[in-house]
């Protein structure tokens, strides 16, 4: 359903919409408007695809993942900071 909707554009947009549809490329106003914007959609698509890419590109290029165990990893640290892991108490910052 087609809703009306007043948008200001100014002197030189305005011009250049009116000569588009003048120039005949363009039926009516609306039509350049919408087809602008339908344009500037697809930009913004493809500015996120690319976006994207890129990100997976950078995690391809950060190499093999290695397998990760929680409780392996806990320990590692409970060890780094001097954490009994037995009594669950550490002398870090004793």
């Amino acid at each position: 359903m087609a809703r009306t909707m007043t948008i200001d554009l100014g002197d030189e947009l305005r011009e250049f919409v009116e000569s588009l549809v003048e120039s005949g490329d363009y039926r009516t106003q609306s039509e350049v408007v919408r087809d602008s914007l339908r344009l500037l959609r697809e930009k913004q698509a493809e500015s996120k695809l690319e976006n994207l890419k890129k990100l997976i590109q950078q995690g391809l290029d950060s190499g093999v993942a290695e397998d990760w165990d929680g409780e392996t990893f806990l320990k590692k640290m409970r060890a780094r900071v001097g954490i009994d892991e037995e009594n669950d108490t550490g002398n870090a910052g004793s």
